[in-house]
């Protein structure tokens, strides 16, 4: 019986009768955002040269990658929620956590909270001066930071939301680990793998902010706690990218080195009886007394190769870590 999983599509990508909107259209919104915001910086602004100078074009830049990397990873999250869904059976936490918190009402609200944050932050850091030649053109510097904060900030709650589901599907590891999975880690490698993708475009987009940031002549980093906001708005993407894949992979090499050490005692507990019975029969030909050594040898190199398979199986693909 195949288990049953969330139904993810937020309004960026909803699903029609034909699927979810192909990634052509994905592209050319994504595109679409970024090169409107450059379109109208450039011609705003009354002396070009500044475009180039002040990495407007940047911006533009970040505000398409922002909108791409959430689709891209929208989809990769979907194939997740299968994974884990296959997993937990009917005990669906993480998917009850994504119900619940991956909702348009937060997307928006999230979005907003960082729009306003980044747009603020632009202002403490003080725009160029250059962009003020302009009402227009400082006006729309300000509409970029709220659009690339905006995109960023739905992505952030999307990374937050993440984390918690797996935290939440962890302890379900218990009962459904396969250590004879060919993926070497019970299972759980997509999963893992999954995470290193999500903090991969998590650090795509925090390079170009970084870019940004020292591209540009803030106009008040001479002030002491302005060059502090710098240093901490600079750190976010990164620190994000690495939560992403720390915390939960933390969560999940705790519960498979347990599911490693109960298993693991089992398999001993299972190999003494085996030798024990062993030792119970006497030297001789009779064909029984060599059918069931046979048998108790094939028993004894079945549960030493079951150990040896959780000793070589990672304690977490998550966290990139092989235990021997």
């Amino acid at each position: 019986m195949e288990s049953k999983h969330t139904e993810f599509y937020p309004f960026y990508d909803p699903l029609y009768k034909e699927g979810t909107i192909s990634y052509a259209t994905k592209t050319g919104i994504s595109l679409g955002f970024g090169a409107f915001y450059i379109l109208l910086q450039y011609f705003s602004l009354p002396d070009k040269i500044v475009f180039f100078q002040q990495y407007c074009w940047i911006l533009g830049v970040i505000i398409s990658t922002s909108i791409m990397a959430l689709y891209i990873a929208t989809d990769v999250f979907r194939r997740s929620l299968v994974t884990m869904s296959e997993f937990e059976g009917d005990n669906r936490v993480s998917n009850q956590v994504v119900e619940t918190w991956l909702n348009n009402k937060w997307y928006f609200f999230a979005g907003a909270i960082l729009a306003i944050s980044n747009t603020t932050i632009g202002h403490l850091l003080g725009v160029p001066g250059a962009a003020h030649d302009s009402a227009i053109a400082l006006s729309i510097q300000y509409a970029g930071f709220t659009m690339a904060g905006f995109s960023a900030g739905m992505g952030v709650w999307a990374i937050v939301v993440i984390i918690v589901s797996y935290l939440k599907f962890a302890p379900s590891l218990q009962h459904s680990l396969d250590p004879n999975n060919p993926d070497g880690n019970g299972g759980i490698k997509k999963l893992g793998d999954s995470l290193w993708f999500f903090a991969m475009l998590t650090f795509v987009v925090g390079v170009l902010i970084s870019i940004y940031m020292f591209g540009v002549q803030w106009e008040f980093m001479y002030k002491g706690y302005v060059r502090l906001l710098f240093i901490v708005w600079l750190a976010l993407p990164y620190l994000v990218a690495i939560s992403i894949v720390l915390i939960p992979g933390l969560a999940v090499r705790k519960q498979v080195n347990q599911y490693k050490s109960y298993k693991i005692g089992q398999l001993k507990q299972q190999k003494a009886q085996v030798y024990t019975s062993y030792k119970e029969f006497q030297e001789g030909d009779d064909d029984e007394i060599i059918a069931t050594k046979k048998e108790l040898n094939e028993k004894l190199n079945y549960i030493q190769e079951q150990m040896d398979k959780l000793k070589k199986m990672r304690d977490s693909h998550i966290d990139g870590k092989t235990k021997e």
